[in-house]
């Protein structure tokens, strides 16, 4: 069950990523803070990288 949620989480980071090039915006809010478009794909793009790293980890595992 763990796995298929991290699975879950890691397309909706990545969905977020390509969401965000949709738009023409400079800045973006996260958690009440303004971030540059930039740093804001970064973030969302690490989660997603870990989130697929730990899934994979754990797939050779079971």
């Amino acid at each position: 069950m763990r796995k298929t949620v991290n699975l879950i989480i890691g397309i909706l980071a990545l969905g977020i990523v390509f969401y965000s090039f949709l738009g023409n915006s400079e800045y973006t809010s996260i958690f009440g803070f303004e971030l540059n478009i930039w740093i804001y794909r970064l973030i969302w793009s690490v989660v997603a990288i870990l989130i697929f790293y730990e899934y994979s980890k754990k797939k050779k595992v079971s």
